[in-house]
């Protein structure tokens, strides 16, 4: 079994060190790269508009490091008295760092049990500011808005997609036994399969496909993937120890 992992290079590498350390192979193929995004100049007068009580929310560790970068050099602080709320563990954890409230996320991380949470009990007339990138988590912010949240996104921080020769990828590939695709996004999922021809698609579709999230899962399946799991979350420590749980001898059933 060889792993494909998709993630931004930083997050792919890590991980791809950390599986090779436990004896896995693994490939760092990142599908996008990461910058900081328009909306960041906006943060100072988004966090001043907001009253005890309100909510801020950020859908992942890009978000909170571009956030606070940009606070840093303005000399600007975190809002307190908030309340925060992260998509997942790994994003709750980075904010910790540098607040004092509490952060909320959920378990599975994903935008359907975030929205379960029970800090987001009796939110009307509620403020929400959604720290995203360049799109994304539009469940979040209609679920708020429907429960009578004003709800404000604040775009961070920026993808940028990558494109390659899917054929020539295929090829080298299967060359090094790629079985197992790690894909963390609906958006990246699309774009990935997206650069395949008929003829190759045919081998990728025949991957094994983890995704974080349910919601991902029932993407992968719109595409045609013929084995996806679901994870359960989209952070590293999510990813291996799915992948140290459920190592396969590379037949499917």
């Amino acid at each position: 079994m060889t792993i494909l992992v998709t993630r931004p290079e930083q997050e792919s590498q890590a991980l791809c060190d950390a599986l090779k350390a436990l004896g896995h192979h693994a490939i760092s193929h990142p599908l996008l790269t990461i910058h900081p995004g328009k909306e960041l100049p906006l943060l100072p007068s988004l966090f001043s508009s907001l009253s005890d009580g309100d909510f801020i929310i950020s859908v992942s560790q890009h978000a909170v490091e571009h956030a606070q970068n940009f606070l840093e050099k303005q000399n600007k602080k975190w809002k307190k008295g908030v309340n925060y709320i992260a998509v997942g563990q790994k994003s709750a954890q980075q904010l910790k760092t540098y607040i004092s409230d509490p952060v909320h996320f959920p378990t599975p991380s994903d935008s359907e049990h975030l929205l379960a949470l029970p800090v987001l009990e009796n939110v009307t007339g509620k403020r929400a500011i959604i720290l995203r990138g360049n799109g994304g988590r539009d469940l979040i912010y209609q679920a708020l808005e429907g429960l009578g949240v004003k709800v404000t996104y604040c775009e961070t921080y920026q993808r940028q997609l990558t494109s390659f020769n899917g054929s020539i990828k295929t090829k080298e590939w299967q060359v090094k036994n790629v079985d197992t695709l790690v894909v963390t996004s609906g958006e990246q999922l699309t774009f990935f399969t997206s650069q395949f021809t008929n003829t190759d698609l045919n081998w990728v579709l025949t991957c094994r496909l983890l995704v974080p999230s349910e919601r991902i899962n029932q993407i992968g399946q719109q595409l045609g993937y013929q084995h996806i799991e679901t994870v359960g979350g989209a952070s590293n420590s999510d990813l291996l120890h799915y992948l140290s749980e459920h190592h396969h001898d590379g037949t499917f059933k």
